[in-house]
C-alpha cells in the first residue's frame, strides 16, 4: 500500500513574523556579525518554515513494504507460505512465518538552488532603476531568509539535503554541516545568474535518479545570461534551463521556483529570447510551479503556497517555444 504525502494542521498557532522587521536584522547581521542577532535571525526563519512548511502541510510519504517475520506465537499464519517452507526446511516451528507490513519512511532528497547574482543585489536594482536601493528592500536579502526558512524544517526532515548556490560560477553542492548560515548570509551577490550551470551540476550528480522522492527548491530570478551582449550565446543558457528542467521533471522530481520580483522598472527588459518576467513564464509553461515573492510580507505565503503546489504535482505542460 502507498500513503503518500498528505496535509494537517499544529494545535500551536504563533503570530505571524514580521518579515519586513526580519530583513532588516538580517541586513544588520551581515554589517556587525552579532551573535545574539545572528541566533534571533535564524530562530525567527525557523518559525516561518516550521508555521508553512513543516508542520502544517508536509508529512514524507511512506510506503507499505510486505516482511516476512518469524513465528512467536502470535500474529497470522500463512498456509501456503507455512507449507511450502516446511517442504523445504521440514518441521521447524521456525518455517511458520507469519507475514506482516512494516511502514517504511521513503526516502526524502532535498535540492536547494540558490541566486547569488549581482541581479538580486541593492547596488545592482540601484543602478539599474537610478534610484536609491536599501540593502534590506533587496531581493538578495529575502533569498537568504528563504532559504533558511526552508533549510530549519524540510531540511531537517530530508535525509539528503545538498545546497548550489550559483552567480557567475557555481559552489557546491553542500550539506548543511559544509555551508554554515553565516557564511550563506555573508554571500555577495556578483556576476550573472548562471541557473544552467547550478542545474548542470545536479544531473552530473545524477541526482534526479536518486531513489526516494526529490524535492527541488529554486530561489532566485535573476535572468540566466552569459553577460557578453552575445544574443546567440544568451539564448542557448536559457534554453539549456529549460531543457535541464523537463528532464528533470520527467524523472519526477518535484520543482518550486521561487523569483523574488520586488522590485518593478527591469523585470519586462528582454535579454535574449526573455526578459525576468518572461522567463519565470515560460517556467511555468513547462510544467513547474512558480511562486512569486513581490514583497517582504509576502515571503512565508509564498513559500507555504510553493510547497503545497509542488506537492499537488505540476501544472499544465505546453511548449517550450510557440
Amino acid at each position: 500500500m502507498f500513503k503518500g504525502p498528505f496535509f494537517h494542521k499544529t494545535q500551536e498557532q504563533k503570530e505571524p513574523v514580521d518579515t519586513s522587521e526580519l530583513a532588516k536584522l538580517c541586513t544588520s547581521f551581515i554589517e556587525d556579525s552579532n551573535d545574539v542577532t545572528f541566533n534571533t535571525l535564524v530562530r525567527e526563519c525557523a518559525d516561518i518554515g516550521n508555521r508553512n512548511l513543516r508542520f502544517n502541510f508536509y508529512s514524507p510519504p511512506s510506503l507499505g513494504l510486505p516482511d516476512y517475520i518469524p513465528y512467536e506465537g502470535r500474529g497470522t499464519i500463512d498456509i501456503d507460505r507455512t507449507i511450502r517452507e516446511i517442504g523445504t526446511h521440514g518441521r521447524r516451528l521456525e518455517s511458520i512465518i507469519a507475514r506482516t507490513h512494516m511502514k517504511q519512511k521513503q526516502k526524502t532528497n532535498l535540492a536547494i538552488l540558490i541566486d547569488n547574482s549581482a541581479q538580486m543585489t541593492a547596488k545592482w536594482i540601484s543602478e539599474k532603476l537610478e534610484q536609491k536601493i536599501l540593502p534590506e528592500d533587496s531581493p538578495q536579502i529575502l533569498i537568504k531568509l528563504a532559504a533558511i526558512s526552508i533549510l530549519e524544517s524540510l531540511g531537517r526532515m530530508a535525509d539528503v539535503t545538498n545546497i548550489i548556490i550559483f552567480g557567475e560560477y557555481v559552489e557546491g553542492p553542500f550539506n548543511q554541516s559544509q555551508l554554515s548560515y553565516k557564511e550563506l548570509l555573508h554571500k555577495t551577490g556578483s556576476g550573472p545568474a548562471r541557473l544552467d550551470l547550478g542545474l548542470a551540476k545536479l544531473l552530473q550528480l545524477e541526482w534526479e535518479i536518486r531513489p526516494g522522492s526529490r524535492l527541488l527548491f529554486i530561489l532566485g530570478g535573476g535572468l540566466p545570461y552569459i553577460g557578453e551582449n552575445i544574443l546567440i550565446d544568451d539564448i542557448e543558457i536559457q534554453v539549456n534551463v529549460l531543457y535541464y528542467l523537463e528532464r528533470m521533471m520527467r524523472q519526477g522530481v518535484k520543482v518550486v521556483y521561487i523569483p523574488f520580483f520586488t522590485k518593478e522598472g527591469h523585470l519586462d527588459e528582454r535579454v535574449g529570447a526573455f526578459s525576468p518576467r518572461g522567463f519565470a513564464e515560460k517556467i511555468r509553461q513547462i510544467g513547474v510551479n512558480v511562486t512569486e515573492i513581490n514583497n517582504e510580507a509576502s515571503l512565508p505565503l509564498g513559500l507555504r503556497n510553493g510547497l503545497i503546489n509542488m506537492m499537488m504535482g505540476p501544472s499544465k505542460k505546453m511548449p517550450v517555444f510557440e
